[in-house]
């Protein structure tokens, strides 16, 4: 699947958010920054995130992904 297009459907959906997609190999990361994450734990972050692109995996167009899903403040420290 295209990055721009997963990058896309995410920004579209989780407003005020940054998307950063990476991989290695045929690993995909994709780190998501948002202050709507304040106060979820990471298992809810995570099946928001999934939830928008349940499509894309339903049709195999996208079959593997490494999330991680932090605040603004997460970010600037460096959490991962």
């Amino acid at each position: 699947m295209d990055h721009e297009k997963i990058k896309s459907i995410l920004e579209a959906n989780l407003q005020d958010s940054e998307v950063i997609l990476s991989n290695s190999d045929c690993n995909l990361t994709l780190t998501i920054v948002s202050d709507k994450f304040i106060g979820q734990k990471v298992l809810n972050r995570h099946k928001e995130v999934l939830s928008h692109l349940k499509e894309s995996f339903s049709s195999g167009e996208l079959h593997a992904l490494s999330i991680k899903t932090l605040t603004k403040e997460e970010f600037t420290l460096g959490k991962t």
